[in-house]
Order: C-alpha cells, then structure tokens, then sequence
C-alpha cells in the first residue's frame, strides 16, 4: 500500500493513475496498442481493464445532469483509491466515506481543485 503525505503526493498519484488510464493515442501510443499493431495479440492488463470500467460508468453518466464533472471525477478517484488500496474494499462503506473526504479536502485545496476540473474535463471528452 502507497503512504499518501500530502495534497502534492495525492496530486503526483492523481496524476500517475489518470495517465495510466489514459485511452490509447490519448498522448502517447500505449504498450497494448503497439503489440496490436505489430499484429500480435496482447491480453489486457489491470490498468487497461481499469481504463475501461472507468470510461464505461463515465459515459453512463446523463449528458445533462448538472453534477456529470464532479461525477466523473469521483469514478476516477474511487477507481485510483481502490488500485491503491485493494479491490477488497469495494463493498466497505467507509471506503466511500474515505471517498467524500478525499474528494471534499481535493475540492478545497485551490491546486489539486484545478486538476480536478482539468481531469474530469479529459475524462469526458474522453
């Protein structure tokens, strides 16, 4: 497990995992994409199977429900605390209490507020 001190290192992970979950040719060609065009079949990794279940609930989220950055972001952010702390907690209510705190002191912090808005604005455009 990652120890977390502070809204920088938070950031540096944020940013770490919304890279990661980048869709292919979104900045770079991704290792997948590269096998798949050299022709050979590559089986999906954990990240690219995150990716995935991250940009299928993003997309389900109602074009004008007034809430769809903040919404997208906090699928990001669930998806990135459960990478980093196990997919055992995903049942644990207070996983998702942790969830609002983490999101609520990001929300507050002026810098790491921009960098959400700027994910949640590449995820729906995404």
């Amino acid at each position: 497990m990652t120890r977390i001190d502070g809204p920088n290192e938070l950031a540096a992970l944020i940013r770490r995992q919304f890279t990661a979950m980048q869709p292919p040719g979104a900045h770079k060609a991704s290792p997948l994409a590269a096998r798949s065009v050299a022709g050979k079949t590559a089986a999906r990794t954990p990240a690219d199977e995150t990716a995935v279940l991250v940009a299928q609930r993003v997309r389900s989220i109602a074009v004008d429900d007034p809430q769809r950055r903040r919404k997208a972001f906090r699928i990001f952010l669930e998806a990135s605390l459960l990478n980093e702390l196990g997919d055992a907690l995903i049942n644990d209510p207070d996983f998702y209490r942790l969830v609002d705190r983490v999101e609520e002191q990001m929300a507050a912090d002026a810098q790491l507020s921009e960098a959400m808005d700027a994910a949640a604005e590449s995820l729906l455009k995404a």
